[in-house]
């Protein structure tokens, strides 16, 4: 294969006032440039980039809510070489906090970015939403370069992503990355858009949030998730020259000038072949807390309470990473203010996450589909029991059973064939979480159904075409014994789950 072919471009946050010297300092393809939606900075700082054959994206953090770019600034970028998109920063984020205090430092009012939706139902509240970045994105399109939008948490990516923008998963931060992927690269997948990644090592009001070594461990898991564009955002310049800002800046050059030279990347993310997928409605559920209005994390899309039906896939992914996420929350960062506490590792297998109105096609190799959620469309489930009956193991709650199929009446977990598949119904899905001492749910026949297909719980795990990337943390070679019919760590001790080891091989 061509060397440098699936190369990602590498960039970095920047203003305006230093876009183009710090692009050359690190060495960069491209500049994630905030501008504050400030036109008449622009200008001597994109000159400059062009210059040094520099590209950038434009990021409008701060700019006041609904700003658009004019029809000068559009026409001025279409005559640009560097300009690749707008950036919507935090977009998720800015909408569901929107009364979080940290947002009043933009001035915006407890005003919702993208929408209003004050006394709006879930169905008619996300519609809002999903309008809002279809207009946004039209606005913001040049030269049919669509916009992106950043993500803090695993949520509203397939609604940006229907609308037609880029989606942008930050990992670190106060993320849980793999699940940030999972459902990014399911997003991008499912719309045909494309998949970046922000590795940012803020932590909140923690200018730097994490170690040099957890940082270095996020650049391979971006780089070997196969993303289009990597960026990376800290507040290293803001931290007096501290020397772990230092070390972090150091890393990122020693991985650009050493490390992705040396080692090639053979596929891109539009290679990936997941095995599980979640199917859900995009309600912007991420977190037990988001069930009371005026906690933090906010509401569903700013206003909503959740309710059993948005937390229940929390369980699931307690069941696919083994433990390591928890049964409350899927971005489990959040308050962890312990700096160890804020681990990257988490042992997914080939995990993606859909919404509900997901095609046929798309599901092509999923061995096990979980439905979850408010709601599954009609052609998503005649496409779900088509995959089915040619082998998939499909687990779901008894309200979102196929039509006439009489599983709504179950009320005990039961396991139903169908053609080379199976149907498992389960009407509490926190039977489906982790249970350390069995090494999978306490309940023997889902422990049976399932543990085929969740991975060996030491390893991150994607499939790219004939190619395979790994995972595991530092020292994850640890013995294993059989206690109670389970096959689980002996200890754990010497591990370090902030330093990654990475290996990619070939399908033989």
């Amino acid at each position: 294969m061509e060397k440098g072919k699936n190369k990602p471009l590498f960039g970095m946050t920047a203003g305006t006032a230093n876009a183009a010297a710090q692009a050359s300092e690190f060495c960069l393809d491209f500049c994630d440039l905030h501008f504050w939606g400030k036109a008449e900075t622009l200008p001597s700082s994109l000159d400059g980039c062009d210059r040094d054959n520099v590209r950038y994206v434009l990021n409008f953090e701060g700019a006041p809510i609904g700003w658009i770019p004019s029809a000068g600034l559009k026409d001025e970028l279409s005559h640009r070489p560097g300009f690749l998109g707008f950036m919507l920063d935090e977009a998720d984020h800015m909408q569901i906090n929107a009364h979080w205090p940290v947002i009043d430092y933009y001035g915006y009012d407890d005003r919702h970015y993208l929408a209003e939706t004050d006394g709006l139902d879930l169905f008619t509240a996300r519609q809002l939403v999903l309008d809002s970045l279809r207009t946004r994105n039209l606005a913001c399109t040049v030269d049919g370069k669509p916009s992106a939008a950043e993500h803090l948490f695993p949520v509203m990516m397939h609604t940006v992503a229907k609308a037609g923008l880029n989606v942008s998963s930050k990992i670190l931060k106060e993320t849980c990355g793999p699940v940030m992927l999972a459902t990014a690269m399911g997003a991008a997948r499912q719309y045909n858009t494309d998949f970046w990644i922000d590795v940012d090592y803020w932590w909140h009001n923690e200018v730097i949030g994490h170690s040099a070594e957890r940082f270095r461990s996020a650049l391979l898991l971006a780089y070997w998730s196969g993303a289009s564009l990597i960026y990376v955002e800290g507040g290293a310049k803001w931290s007096n020259n501290h020397p772990v800002g230092t070390a972090i800046e150091n890393e990122y050059k020693q991985f650009l000038k050493d490390y992705v030279p040396a080692h090639p990347r053979p596929y891109t993310w539009r290679d990936f072949q997941p095995e599980i997928a979640i199917l859900r409605y995009d309600d912007t559920c991420f977190d037990q807390r988001q069930e009371y209005l005026g906690e933090y994390p906010g509401p569903l899309y700013g206003h909503v309470a959740a309710g059993p039906e948005n937390t229940e896939w929390l369980n699931i992914w307690s069941l696919l990473s083994h433990g390591f996420v928890r049964t409350d929350s899927a971005s489990h960062q959040w308050e962890s203010r312990r700096f160890g506490s804020r681990t990257l590792f988490v042992p997914l297998h080939n995990v993606v996450v859909y919404d509900h109105e997901v095609g046929y096609e798309t599901l092509a190799g999923l061995k096990l589909i979980f439905l979850t959620g408010v709601t599954i469309s009609m052609e998503t489930m005649t496409a779900v029991q088509r995959r089915v009956q040619e082998g998939a193991t499909c687990v779901l709650p008894p309200r979102l059973a196929p039509a006439q199929s009489g599983f709504d009446s179950i009320k005990e977990i039961t396991r139903i064939p169908d053609g080379k598949g199976q149907w498992l119904v389960v009407p509490e899905f926190y039977r489906l979480h982790y249970e350390c001492f069995l090494g999978g749910p306490a309940v023997p026949m889902l422990r049976d159904a399932l543990k085929p297909y969740i991975g060996d719980g030491d390893h991150l795990v994607y499939n790219f075409g004939r190619w395979q990337a790994r995972f595991a943390q530092f020292g994850g070679d640890y013995p294993r014994h059989e206690l109670m019919k389970a096959y689980i760590p002996l200890t754990q001790a010497g591990t370090n789950p902030d330093v990654l080891e990475v290996e990619v091989s070939e399908f033989k």
